[in-house]
């Protein structure tokens, strides 16, 4: 059994922050986006689609992107577009599509690596829009082929998603950091290994990053993967135009991130709701993380003959979402709240939407559009701030009110 096969028994914690975005944030892109280009046509692309569904029967990523088709079917005319290269995944993919799976989505299934078929996708969405969810397995993704879905020709919207494994790179880099130490050649495999890194990153410019590296323990490597992460969405920016917003995501809230979920785009607009969507996906994932323990905990104790120490209600009342908001709606919004501040201590006047990222900061992943409005309505009822909080205020030019 290999890591991926493993990976589609069950969602974890991690999958079901991704799915939260793959639920709200295709539909979003295909409402507003799809208003733009002729017959309103829209194409999804799934570039690593896997098996389509876990053996748990949850869906994977090519049925909710189908779900969010249908969802905008009456105004917008989605295909997808669904690659997949392990014979088996795809034999499977193809069975779950076809057992109505696609919604009434019309889709394409190519069979390979993403790059091979990359040229023909592209060819196919001409004057559609484009949004690209790419979920390589590790570091399977070309850089090149990345830029070439961003840098497609014509004027249609374009945007992709992508999986930035942190525990890929911070697993790679001591490796590169201790062959150099040691002045020896790589083995095959590692060979294999950091060259496959280099394309997915586009280059050996991440490679002195973990010379610097003091001690080799999981940790360190992990806060030079994500400094190599930043870097690498500054060169797609460089190269292609391209803004991105990111958000790290954790098994637990305590653990190191696995991954970065990134979404690269030109347009504001597509920053401000994907933030949105990760706020919402964030209690989610809340909710799955906390599951996890109890159902470990049950499993854990009928292994051994024991009742949970939880009790038979804890699984269904174990996070209460209600009381979550409650305690931590204000925290979010006080921290809203000074962040506004210290960029208008930046800049004398802004508009929201072209600082989103800053905007909402460390509560990224946790609060979303409600309670941003809510935090600016309080800052304009204190006579902080000329924006009210009321219509389409991220794009109104804010400035603070003299006292």
């Amino acid at each position: 059994m290999t890591a991926n096969d493993d990976f589609f028994r069950e969602r974890q914690a991690a999958a079901v922050f991704k799915h939260g975005i793959l639920k709200r944030y295709p539909v979003v892109f295909a409402s507003k986006a799809g208003s733009r280009v002729p017959d309103r046509r829209v194409i999804f692309v799934d570039g690593y689609a896997g098996r389509g569904r876990y053996e748990d029967g949850s869906p994977g990523s090519p049925l909710l992107l189908a779900q969010g088709a249908a969802s905008v079917s009456d105004f917008r005319n989605v295909t997808g577009i669904f690659v997949e290269r392990d014979a088996q995944n795809y034999d499977n993919l193809e069975r779950v599509l076809a057992e109505q799976g696609s919604q009434g989505m019309p889709y394409l299934l190519y069979k390979g690596d993403l790059g091979s078929h990359v040229p023909v996708i592209l060819d196919k969405a001409k004057g559609s829009a484009l949004l690209a969810f790419l979920d390589p397995f590790g570091t399977a993704l070309d850089s090149v082929e990345l830029q070439k879905i961003l840098t497609r020709g014509g004027s249609s919207p374009t945007e992709v998603l992508l999986h930035f494994s942190v525990s890929a790179v911070s697993r790679l880099g001591p490796i590169v950091r201790k062959l150099r130490v040691e002045k020896r050649a790589p083995s095959n495999d590692e060979s294999k290994n950091i060259a496959r890194l280099d394309r997915f990153l586009g280059g050996t410019w991440w490679q002195p990053y973990f010379a610097e590296l003091q001690r080799e323990d999981l940790g360190a490597a992990t806060r030079v993967a994500l400094s190599v992460a930043d870097n690498y969405r500054e060169n797609v920016r460089r190269a292609t135009g391209f803004q991105s917003v990111s958000i790290q995501v954790r098994m637990k809230p305590d653990n190191l991130p696995k991954y970065i979920l990134v979404l690269f785009t030109r347009s504001p607009e597509g920053i401000w709701q994907f933030a949105d969507a990760l706020g919402k996906a964030g209690l989610e994932w809340h909710e799955a993380w906390r599951s996890e323990i109890v159902l470990r905990d049950i499993k854990k104790n009928a292994a051994v003959g024991q009742d949970s120490l939880f009790g038979d209600e804890y699984e269904t009342s174990a996070f209460d979402r209600n009381a979550y908001l409650k305690a931590e709606e204000p925290k979010w919004v006080a921290s809203i709240q000074r962040n506004i501040l210290d960029l208008l201590g930046e800049y004398s006047a802004f508009r929201i939407i072209d600082h989103v990222d800053r905007i909402y900061g460390t509560t990224l992943g946790s609060a979303w559009i409600p309670h941003l409005r809510k935090a600016v309505k309080g800052l304009y009822v204190q006579h902080e701030i000329t924006v009210s909080g009321v219509g389409d205020f991220q794009k109104e030019l804010i400035r603070r009110i003299a006292s």
